[in-house]
């Protein structure tokens, strides 16, 4: 009889031989941080080496449309190896510009991966990307640069928001330095700047808040915080009430460098002014209720709007007593915001007349403005009376001519119609005496 523990022994040798070890093999990954990539942005793609039981050696090659892709990092070709027993993964990082456009494989081939225990396999792998021009990105963009709420903290704005008003104000009591403005925009892709803690000043503070919508266009709401002056100096212009600037900070983005500083003295208090020497005029800012600041030339308690208009190479203060040639009209227009009385030969013109001084010189004249291409200079009087005279003297001439060479064709009528009454007279006569000779011959 069979003995029945060599039987057992038997049967669990014959169950280890046949029954299979469970191995995980060796795997490697391709995976873009991005399924789209864009012409002329970059995309990024992993390569990851993984073993369970242990990495030994590895070899791959890393294969991409060179057409549509430029490799900026890492090496197509690899070689790799282990220090030590229990590294399970490698990774590796590759940076790509995209040149073109469609749909692009990046794949990794001729793989040889060793596990510790100098197991080999070939696994691979590939990822898909599209690419796409920036055009077909953009077309896509959100325009919306609306903002969706606006507030300057503790204060009331005026008009009350609407995302198609782009213009507020806000009063702000004497001796407020700083506000918080907060805004939230209608598109979560738009992005928002100017808010946020904003130092302000007495007087009129412009803050700006632009919306930048995900396209790139953008939008502009202002605010205008009127800080109140404490005890401030008020004076009435032309019925106007206005408030003298005695700040200078205000001024800052208004003052020439032919304005030389100096102070005048107004209800007992020195306030900043400045003198134009060429003019021998002194300038005060005067500011009305709305926050607009403009200078008036100050002349003991008097105050007159001081206008001027020039370019980089001439600027004129502007009068209104000079003599403006006939065929010029009066008119009133809009230069950067400002009105200005101008003189023009029709509704249509591009040039404006103007009378006034050179602010470097003061010498006084006509000027001649550009608008459109905002320059100006001299109006030569001299030269445009001595061509009108010229083209008088001319014309005389020619009058003259004409009517010598009329009065000499009616002469040439005269003398013609004069030859031609003697030629008939004659012939006249011619007959009349032949036909006497030949009554006086049948006769005889």
């Amino acid at each position: 009889m069979i003995n029945l523990k060599k039987i057992l022994f038997i049967l669990g040798l014959s169950f280890l031989f046949f029954c299979p070890h469970v191995v995980e093999a060796a795997s490697i990954s391709v995976a873009g941080t991005t399924a789209t990539g864009t012409v002329g942005g970059n995309i990024t793609v992993g390569v990851t080496i993984s073993e369970s039981s242990g990495l030994g050696s590895w070899e791959f090659s890393l294969d991409y449309d060179s057409n549509k892709l430029q490799l900026l990092s890492g090496n197509t070709h690899v070689v790799g190896y282990v220090d030590g027993e229990g590294q399970t993964s490698q990774s590796y990082t590759y940076t790509f510009r995209v040149k073109g456009t469609g749909s692009t494989t990046i794949s990794v081939v001729n793989t040889s991966i060793a596990s510790w225990d100098e197991v080999v396999t070939s696994p691979t792998d590939s990822t898909t990307i599209n690419l796409i021009s920036r055009q077909e990105v953009e077309k896509n963009y959100s325009s919306d640069n609306n903002l969706a709420s606006l507030e300057v903290e503790g204060l009331t704005l005026s008009p009350e928001f609407n995302s198609d008003t782009t213009n507020y104000s806000v009063e702000a009591e004497a001796g407020t330095t700083s506000v918080t403005v907060n805004a939230k925009a209608s598109d979560s892709k738009a992005s928002i700047t100017g808010t946020g803690d904003v130092e302000i000043h007495e007087g009129a503070n412009t803050i700006n808040v632009v919306v930048e919508a995900e396209n790139g266009s953008t939008k502009t709401y202002t605010i205008v915080v009127n800080v109140k002056e404490k005890d401030p100096i008020n004076v009435k212009v032309n019925k106007d009430n206005l408030s003298v600037i005695r700040k200078t900070d205000e001024l800052k983005d208004l003052i020439k460098d032919y304005y030389v500083d100096t102070t005048v003295k107004i209800n007992d208090e020195e306030v900043p002014a400045y003198k134009i020497e060429a003019l021998d005029i002194t300038l005060v800012a005067l500011k009305d209720e709305k926050g607009n600041i403009k200078f008036y030339i100050y002349d003991d308690g008097d105050y007159t709007l001081y206008q001027e208009l020039g370019s980089d190479l001439l600027t004129i203060h502007l009068l209104d007593n000079g003599k403006i040639p006939p065929n010029y009209k009066k008119y009133t227009v809009n230069i950067d915001g400002e009105e200005y009385t101008v003189y023009k030969l029709n509704k249509k013109s591009k040039y404006y007349l103007v009378y006034g001084e050179n602010v470097e010189t003061g010498k006084k004249g006509l000027y001649l403005y550009d608008s459109v291409d905002k320059t100006i200079q001299r109006y030569y009087t001299e030269e445009v009376d001595s061509l009108k005279d010229e083209l008088k003297i001319n014309s005389y001439i020619i009058v003259g001519l004409t009517c010598l060479i009329v009065l000499l064709l009616i002469i040439f009528l005269i003398a013609l119609h004069t030859k031609n009454n003697d030629k008939r007279r004659k012939k006249k006569e011619l007959k009349k005496r032949l036909k006497q000779e030949k009554n006086d011959f049948l006769k005889d």
